[in-house]
């Protein structure tokens, strides 16, 4: 397999965490995330003071969780490597991966439709962005789900050098178990379990930036060594 491909495939998941941060901060002005106490005539003042940067946000957003797939299979290709012919768990992987982009783009289309039409009620508006936040936040639900099974295929590699080191097998691991409390958005409006808050933003949001910074190296480096190629 042509090393070039998988190179190019490696760099679509930095494309698109640059073209989530540039929708969530310089466009929509919601990093960080505003308070679920803000009342809808807040809100919508909001997104009607940065209405174009929603719709334009939103455009990015769907575009992010449509061009990562290169990068998703990249990983998969990997991940079956390990497993060999009976792959089930880079199965599952995959499958969640798939939901959990699908969160990302609807994420995309609710910001958009909050910002759509700007005769709409305040009540509307905020409704809409509203199940922007949530499906900002409770893909988290899928993600731990995809980050533990990724560890769980990656720790499972008997070889004497691994396809994928250890390391980011555990990495994986507590990832999964950081991003685990942005689940629980739905039961708070105060607090580290707030969308906005320390638990269920904050964590999450910087160890998927630790995640997806390491997996970029460690899959470089692994195409370098002509990993997939591997006959052990």
């Amino acid at each position: 397999m042509k090393q070039g491909a998988l190179k190019l495939g490696v760099f679509a998941g930095p494309l698109m965490g640059t073209l989530f941060f540039i929708a969530m901060w310089p466009l929509m002005h919601i990093f960080p995330p505003y308070s679920p106490m803000l009342t809808a005539d807040a809100v919508a003042q909001h997104v009607a003071e940065n209405r174009t940067g929603f719709l334009v946000g939103g455009i990015l957003l769907m575009t992010a969780a449509s061009i990562v797939w290169p990068f998703i299979t990249v990983i998969l290709l990997f991940l079956r490597k390990i497993e060999g012919e009976l792959a089930m768990w880079t199965i599952v992987t995959g499958l969640v991966f798939t939901f959990g982009q699908f969160t990302v783009f609807l994420c995309g289309l609710a910001f958009t439709m909050a910002a759509f039409r700007p005769d709409a009620s305040v009540e509307a508006v905020r409704m809409w962005a509203d199940l922007g936040m949530f499906l900002l936040v409770i893909p988290a639900i899928p993600g731990t789900t995809q980050y533990l099974a990724t560890g769980a295929v990656i720790l499972q590699d008997k070889r004497a050098r691994p396809i994928l080191p250890r390391w980011y097998g555990y990495l994986n691991i507590w990832v999964g178990i950081l991003s685990a409390p942005g689940a629980v958005v739905g039961l708070f409006k105060v607090g580290p379990f707030a969308w906005n808050g320390i638990a269920a933003f904050w964590i999450p949001a910087v160890v998927f930036g630790v995640w997806i910074t390491a997996t970029q190296f460690t899959l470089l480096a692994a195409i370098k060594r002509n990993a997939i190629m591997d006959t052990q």
